[in-house]
């Protein structure tokens, strides 16, 4: 999450030997950070920098809404800042595939171009919109109960020897180093698939969490359980 320092410095030293910087492209909530908020001021501070330099600037909304119900903002406070917004329907909001993309008319004309350019054509994909305006109408106030899942998941598995739980947890992830377990994340994720609990590996001793539509209440507890057993 970088500051409007940084910002200033991508376009400023730009050059004949440089990359040209065009975009700033901010992600919320932010992945490999744990699944945290950008904050709202933050956002405006970078998107102000960026703009005064000339540059575009795109949100890629792949969790907005998770940042949106965990502070009790509109989706709009944080994509007015920006010039073009994505929001994914298929993460925690439930659907099986697609994402929007709201902007200008001349922005989006340009990126149906594209899309067609690229192989982005989809036909009858109407019972792919069905899926979405569902989860729209359905899945964003219960994105709450995902976020009160990861932090009762994240106590449980702090608990644990050898777990070391990233926080603080501010949405639907939970990052946990297990190098003091003296094993590797693919070996913890292994054993944890084998026993019927998910994760992922983003990196050579960390594993990542994330709690969704569908896992509930009580599979918190089995998955505590269930990484206890697995640790021996």
């Amino acid at each position: 999450m970088l500051p409007p320092e940084q910002v200033v410095e991508q376009p400023t030293l730009s050059g004949y030997y440089r990359p040209i910087t065009m975009l700033l492209a901010c992600e919320q909530t932010h992945n490999a950070a744990g699944g945290t908020i950008w904050p709202l001021e933050q956002l405006q501070a970078v998107c102000q920098v960026a703009h005064d330099h000339g540059l575009k600037t795109h949100l890629d909304g792949a969790r907005l809404l998770n940042a949106a119900v965990a502070t009790n903002r509109s989706a709009a406070d944080y994509t007015a800042p920006f010039d073009t917004v994505m929001l994914c329907l298929s993460k925690g909001l439930g659907c099986p595939i697609g994402a929007l993309l709201a902007g200008s008319a001349d922005d989006i004309a340009r990126a149906r171009t594209l899309k067609q350019q690229f192989g982005g054509s989809m036909r009858q994909a109407g019972i792919v919109a069905a899926a979405g305006l569902y989860a729209l109408e359905h899945h964003v106030d219960r994105l709450a109960e995902d976020h009160d899942n990861a932090h009762r998941l994240a106590e449980g598995l702090a608990d644990l020897p050898g777990f070391e739980v990233e926080m603080p947890i501010e949405t639907n992830m939970v990052f946990v180093n297990v190098q003091r377990t003296g094993m590797t994340a693919a070996d913890v994720a292994a054993r944890l698939r084998q026993a019927g609990v998910g994760c992922s590996q983003p990196g050579p001793y960390r594993l990542r969490f994330v709690t969704h539509l569908d896992v509930r209440s009580e599979d918190i507890g089995r998955a505590v359980a269930t990484a206890r057993a697995v640790l021996g």
